[in-house]
């Protein structure tokens, strides 16, 4: 996946936080989380075959390294609540 592509995906899976109005919990837990972003991504990758295929499946291959973690983070931070 090309970072175009991974942002384009966290881009969408940070418009849903913000639409169900999650914003502010979702700063609160990747705060917390950004220490632990290798075992964050760890997780991501074992999890990869138990998810459906679609758009649950590329949050996963989005999130699969701390970049992606970093990513979704910045994304969240930014977003006008």
């Amino acid at each position: 996946m090309n970072p175009r592509q991974r942002r384009q995906i966290l881009q969408d899976l940070a418009s849903g936080i913000a639409r169900r109005r999650l914003v502010t919990p979702a700063r609160i837990i990747l705060d917390v989380a950004e220490p632990l972003g290798f075992l964050a991504s760890q997780l991501a990758l074992f999890a990869r075959p138990f998810t459906p295929l679609g758009r649950w499946r590329d949050y996963v291959i989005a999130l699969e390294d701390e970049e992606g973690w970093k990513v979704l983070h910045s994304l969240v931070d930014n977003w006008d609540s």
